[in-house]
């Protein structure tokens, strides 16, 4: 008998009904998934969304994955991974908009301040038509300054933001994959400033679990080109830093970079990624001429 699924629901990335854990089992629908050895014979329950808090759409989502994931359909994808298929994905699928949609709702930006977000991105890709939609806030990904606590000697650890550092970000996807792919881009937009804090890489919510355009790597590029493409996107920009470039990766990726390294923070915090201990600006550019990532932290330490 198949173990019990007990899901953390996050709202709304990358939407895949993957199954992912110890068992190959799920999902990169925005579910972190931990599976123990429970067992049971639960029925599956389907509530009207009408009345529900987010939190109970949670719930309700968890539940009719669990069920699924025991008595439904359950089928390998190209890379061996368990997804979702036939029915049971139509309900997990429904189940997880309904949350989706709630969330949405519940944190949905001013439409001033959606408006000022997405010319903020149009402006970063050059492109007066690209359309995005607003998808939620949260707080940033790669952004977490705070007090470090050793929770053990091998190396566990917590870090508690205090309110002074804490930072929302509002979060938006393009309508239209990228160029001869199967994703999307997902901006990070510190709504104080309208600055773009991050872009990524992420797969539509309507992503199947199975691709068959290209990817971003291919077909390489001359190095010249490369360059272009990625001081295209500084410009548009308009940054006043610097930003040095360099080849990453055995030439896959190339990165331009600039850091305050004569910033330090308050003392009793840290930062624990790349890009939240020092003011930091990374842009990432693939031998394809695509972009892969991009991070500027330096709004989220001024305000």
């Amino acid at each position: 008998m198949k173990g019990q699924i007990n899901m953390l629901f996050t709202p709304k990335p990358q939407h895949t009904k993957i199954l992912l854990g110890i068992f190959g089992i799920a999902a990169v629908a925005g579910i972190a998934i931990f599976i123990n050895t429970k067992t049971g014979n639960d029925t599956q329950t389907v509530v009207s969304d009408k009345s529900l808090s987010v939190e109970e759409l949670q719930q309700e989502m968890s539940r009719i994955a669990q069920y699924e994931f025991e008595h439904g359909c359950v089928e390998k994808n190209e890379r061996g991974q368990d997804v979702f298929c036939g029915e049971s994905k139509e309900k997990v699928d429904a189940a997880e908009a309904r949350y989706n949609a709630a969330v949405k709702a519940s944190t949905m930006p001013e439409s001033a301040t959606a408006k000022a977000d997405a010319e903020a991105i149009k402006k970063f890709m050059g492109d007066t038509a690209f359309e995005v939609e607003y998808s939620r806030s949260q707080s940033p990904a790669n952004f977490s300054v705070g007090v470090l606590t050793k929770l053990s000697d091998q190396g566990d650890e917590r870090i508690d933001t205090p309110q002074a550092w804490k930072r929302t970000v509002n979060i938006y996807r393009a309508t239209k994959e990228i160029e001869g792919t199967c994703q999307v881009y997902e901006y990070e937009v510190y709504p104080k400033t309208h600055d773009i804090v991050e872009v990524r890489v992420v797969y539509p919510e309507n992503y199947q679990g199975k691709c068959t355009k290209g990817d971003l790597f291919s077909p390489k590029i001359p190095e010249a080109k490369i360059k272009e493409v990625g001081q295209s996107y500084l410009k548009n920009l308009g940054l006043e830093q610097s930003l040095t470039v360099t080849p990453v990766d055995d030439m896959s990726r190339w990165q331009w970079k600039w850091q305050d390294t004569n910033y330090k923070l308050p003392e009793g915090v840290v930062g624990r990624s790349a890009v939240d201990s020092k003011p930091t600006i990374r842009l990432f550019i693939s031998s394809a001429g695509k972009l892969l990532q991009y991070n500027n932290t330096v709004a989220l330490f001024e305000n």
